[in-house]
């Protein structure tokens, strides 16, 4: 466990420092850092509680650094960098070159491209950043989580949504869609279906 702290920390370090490489709009802050710091341990520690070191927490754990900096970086300007998917997507890739079933996995980036996009074009609710990250996240996560994936985006930013009508007069603005992308991804390691199931037993109690 030990270990996994000492990398998260470490990752965590190098994130924070190239994050503002990145965006360059984006203000250096202390709360910047501190939701850096946090969000890196707790999801690396809780996701290598679960799977250990295995093929799975490899890519889950690859995945961790890159959601958070996308999300980080699409809270404050909105923006979506290309280079933060591509480089997720690529190092995935070598991640999955040894993988027996990488088919699946082209799969799910292709319905984590499609249907967004397709979603995109109805709604005019998601911009092109946001369907890289679906596409990214659907990669990693396979085809059984796919769809699942975006549904329960939608549901958290649609809760998210609703707290801002019931306790704010003032008009939604553009709502950054990338960290409720992430934090459905980070959900789904961490529970699977659990969530799903906890819904579907209350609708049905």
């Amino acid at each position: 466990m030990i270990y996994i702290i000492l990398i998260a920390i470490i990752i965590s370090y190098i994130c924070n420092n190239q994050i503002y490489k990145i965006c360059d709009e984006l203000i250096k802050t202390k709360s910047n850092t501190i939701i850096i710091y946090i969000l890196m341990i707790l999801s690396m520690v809780l996701t290598y509680q679960k799977y250990g070191i295995t093929q799975q927490s490899i890519k889950y754990l690859s995945l961790i650094p890159f959601i958070i900096i996308i999300s980080i970086i699409d809270y404050h300007t909105t923006y979506i960098y290309d280079i933060t998917i591509l480089s997720g997507i690529i190092i995935q890739g070598g991640i999955f070159l040894i993988s027996p079933d990488a088919k699946t996995y082209i799969t799910s980036l292709l319905v984590g491209i499609i249907i967004p996009y397709i979603l995109a074009k109805v709604t005019k609710g998601l911009g092109e950043g946001d369907i890289g990250l679906y596409g990214l996240c659907c990669f990693v996560l396979g085809k059984n989580y796919s769809i699942y994936l975006i549904f329960l985006s939608f549901i958290l930013a649609s809760i998210y949504c609703m707290y801002i009508l019931l306790t704010k007069s003032d008009k939604i603005r553009k709502i950054p869609f990338a960290p409720f992308i992430s934090l459905a991804t980070i959900l789904i390691i961490l529970t699977n279906f659990d969530i799903l199931n906890f819904w579907f037993n209350i609708i049905s109690n």
